[in-house]
């Protein structure tokens, strides 16, 4: 099961609202245990169906929770219509993605499509749902799960890509429709759209920079968790002109003590298994910590979370913590330096004066009439 870090809230401690109207205890615990089950809830189904239409129990069953976490935020941030298209779609490209990933060409090219989507999304506010896409079909296309056994992957085989499509498709739809109808009386969200400059020199960044480490990571095989790369560029990089260095520096810190947390549990347990079972508990962890505002044990508990459970091998998770620093580092360095680059660019387009920022599907959703709940 993949859970990469999906931090998409302000940066630490620059929330003068959370502090003033803390969750309680006992709403926080509820809220962990009821995303738990969310993002288990499809796993376990799919390794079921699996199980009785081949015949084995199918580890790559489990990857159902990666479209799980697509569809809850989905319908957080946009409603159940919003998130049942977005699931299907990742069906869809689920397959596509897999198939995309023989080449680096063919894989950066299919991420490029992706982030200028997210970019068209970001100007009715939908961006932080919709980058999840790109995010989680980095999975697939970089290292997809093996199939009945097997030590390597057929990309082509189209009983196994049927497979994955199905498992994508009931892991978005399931929980996306559980979780719509048990908050269908929750007023919907205000979405806060983004100026065409905004989303321009947003689209052009995560473009850039995302198209550009995809085919560095297919053409360097052994990146075996360069999906994080990737992750890390799409949820660190702003949107507008506000600031990444705090951020980045949390994140920097909490990734190398989490890592130094991965090497130590590695070198005590012998068992996968436990390996998962600590990871589920580290992750309950890490999500308590985001709902209470403590950043540091949030980043410091999602590294070792992300390594255990993303690990089909006990080796695997040391080498997944070592490379969860790395991609950190990159990401977090390319994401600055692409900040302030647009910052200058901000600065340079107001001197000169603003382009027209008409848009009439932007006025359409702003208005009320797209999104709904």
């Amino acid at each position: 099961m993949a859970t990469p870090d999906l931090d998409m809230s302000k940066s630490p401690g620059s929330s003068t609202v959370q502090k003033k109207k803390k969750m309680p205890v006992k709403r926080r615990l509820t809220l962990v245990v009821a995303v738990l089950v969310l993002v288990l809830l499809p796993s376990i189904v799919m390794v079921l169906v699996t199980w009785a239409g081949t015949g084995t129990v199918q580890g790559a069953a489990t990857w159902a929770s990666i479209p799980a976490i697509v569809g809850i935020a989905a319908v957080l941030s946009g409603g159940a219509r919003f998130a049942v298209i977005v699931s299907i779609v990742l069906a869809l490209l689920a397959p596509v993605s897999i198939v995309a990933g023989l080449s680096p060409v063919s894989g950066a090219a299919l991420m490029a499509i992706l982030c200028l989507t997210v970019g068209r999304l970001s100007r009715v506010g939908l961006q932080k749902s919709g980058l999840l896409v790109p995010v989680m079909l980095a999975w697939p296309l970089i290292d997809p799960p093996t199939w009945n056994g097997a030590t390597t992957v057929d990309r082509l085989d189209n009983g196994y890509l049927l497979w994955m499509a199905l498992i994508f498709l009931v892991g978005g739809l399931l929980p996306a429709l559980v979780l719509a109808f048990f908050i269908r009386k929750r007023k919907a969200p205000t979405l806060a759209s983004h100026s065409r400059r905004e989303a321009m020199t947003y689209t052009v960044m995560i473009t850039t920079l995302v198209t550009a480490s995809t085919f560095y990571v297919l053409n360097n095989p052994k990146m075996i968790g360069g999906a994080f790369l990737i992750a890390v560029i799409l949820v660190m990089a702003p949107i507008g002109t506000s600031s990444t260095l705090k951020p980045t520096i949390f994140r920097l810190l909490g990734t190398i003590g989490g890592s130094i947390f991965v090497i130590v549990l590695v070198s005590q347990v012998d068992s996968l298994g436990l390996i998962y079972l600590i990871g589920l508990i580290f992750i309950m962890v890490a999500v308590f910590s985001r709902l209470s505002g403590w950043a540091w044990v949030y980043y410091v508990f999602m590294v070792p979370a992300t390594a255990c459970l993303n690990s089909t091998t006990l080796s695997q998770v040391g080498e997944l913590g070592k490379q969860r620093v790395v991609d950190n580092v990159v990401g977090g360095i390319l994401v600055i330096v692409a900040t302030v680059l647009a910052i200058g660019y901000s600065h340079l387009a107001a001197r000169n004066g603003e382009a027209s920022d008409v848009d009439d599907e932007v006025a359409n959703v702003t208005a009320g009439e797209s999104v709904s709940t």
